[in-house]
């Protein structure tokens, strides 16, 4: 009786142990943090907010991506008024990292902006919507 209870055990553990190996490879990425700025310094945003001047020359999105297991991508779209500006690809390489991609802003583009963050089957992450006023 114990070794039909242990065969039972061995059987059930090796039909689960595969759907948790697949589940660890399929790990998903999320964004721990993310901020449009005016700077990147030392890795760091530097001036961020919701409202900025239309005078800035250029602002960047910010993002830190944890949860990689392997190395991945990331997509920031920006958009202006609902219109796809620019859009970037930004390599991820480990389970927590910081990449930023930057936009050259235009002083008569004032408005509603958005960047939209994607992992790599562009599926939506994240988005922020900011203003040039």
């Amino acid at each position: 009786m114990k070794r039909v209870v242990i065969l039972g055990l061995v059987l059930f553990l090796g039909a689960q142990l595969p759907q948790t190996l697949l589940a660890q490879d399929d790990a998903m990425i999320s964004v721990q943090d993310a901020a449009i700025c005016q700077q990147v310094v030392d890795r760091t945003p530097v001036g961020t907010g919701d409202v900025f001047s239309p005078e800035v020359p250029e602002l960047f999105c910010f993002t830190r991506i944890v949860g990689a297991a392997t190395p991945t991508e990331v997509t920031h779209n920006w958009y202006y008024k609902g219109n796809l500006m620019s859009s970037v690809v930004l390599p991820v390489g480990s389970a927590s990292w910081r990449t930023w991609s930057k936009k050259r802003m235009a002083p008569d583009m004032t408005g509603e902006w958005m960047v939209e963050i994607l992992d790599e089957a562009g599926v939506p992450l994240e988005s922020i919507i900011f203003f040039l006023q």
